[in-house]
């Protein structure tokens, strides 16, 4: 016998993100006593503790964090379930949530969100920004149902993680000048031709990581000006002139956000390229919308 409520679990959901019984229970329109009531007997059947009481509020026990992550899987999953039965015509439906590595968005998402979108209006689609922790982070709540992140130094942690990684697509480095820089002309550069100017460093996990370790692959030591994790700030910043830099993602255009343009040049050593990888929980089989995006995904970054 099923003890356990789905408006329960919805409840939960709620308390954990606004903070407080009182915030989550104005978000949803009902009163204290009903969110507090819900909660208590949740953890009168699950026989653990779900949150603790501090200053500002409540935060979730460990167990709490572990039943979160399980109920917004199952919100999700019964959604799904919803939106399949309403199209058993055999039309794709439900819900795809997608994670992204800041730097990658937006040389993904625009066009696969949309081209997904067009074939399959039935399905949901959302996405979502942030640093290989968040992704992975989402992943692991079921707040996401893969992840396109970098693989530096990566690989075996996924494995050990339980993850899935598809490969999409390897982008090596490249150097951003300002169009004045004494070094515009080349045709290609040694890093080491530019060790005592100020660099400007992409601070974006793993990306920080990847480009200091080009420097060390070439005997090099950059000496680094400012640190953003920003790439289009990273773009303005040699357009001004402050320095140069290091990114592996491209757009089209060599102009950054403010109009002013920047040149790029490919480094004299070969490196290898930044894996960009979709990642997919290993504990359960994908969704066909899952797979669906992942050959729309490496179809569009082959």
């Amino acid at each position: 016998m099923l003890n356990v409520t789905l408006r329960q679990l919805d409840y939960l959901v709620s308390v954990a993100e606004y903070g407080t019984v009182t915030a989550a229970a104005q978000a949803l329109h009902i009163s204290q006593s009903t969110v507090s009531t819900a909660i208590a007997d949740l953890e009168h059947i699950l026989r653990i503790t779900l949150f603790v009481r501090h200053s500002r509020g409540l935060a979730l026990t460990r167990d709490g964090e572990v039943v979160l992550a399980e109920a917004r899987r199952l919100i999700r999953d019964v959604g799904n379930l919803e939106r399949h039965a309403a199209g058993l015509s055999g039309q794709l439906s439900g819900e795809l949530h997608i994670g992204c590595y800041s730097t990658i968005a937006p040389m993904l998402l625009p066009a696969v969100v949309t081209e997904f979108m067009q074939r399959h209006p039935a399905v949901e689609v959302n996405f979502s920004e942030g640093s290989q922790g968040d992704l992975l982070s989402a992943l692991d709540q079921g707040r996401s149902d893969v992840a396109v992140m970098y693989a530096y130094r990566f690989r075996n942690q996924l494995t050990e993680l339980g993850h899935t990684a598809t490969k999409l697509t390897a982008v090596p480095p490249y150097v951003l000048l300002h169009p004045d820089h004494r070094l515009a002309g080349v045709d290609s550069i040694s890093l080491r031709d530019l060790a005592r100017d100020p660099y400007i460093l992409f601070d974006l996990q793993p990306g920080d990581q990847y480009f200091l370790s080009v420097f060390e692959a070439e005997g090099a030591a950059p000496n680094v000006r400012f640190r953003t994790p920003n790439s289009e700030l990273v773009r303005c910043l040699v357009a001004r002139g402050a320095g140069y830099s290091l990114l592996s993602q491209r757009p089209r255009s060599t102009l950054s956000n403010e109009g002013l343009p920047y040149v790029t040049k490919e480094l004299t050593t070969r490196h290898e390229g930044l894996d960009v990888v979709a990642v997919t929980p290993g504990d359960r089989m994908p969704s066909k919308r899952v797979t669906t995006f992942l050959r729309m995904a490496v179809d569009l970054m082959d």
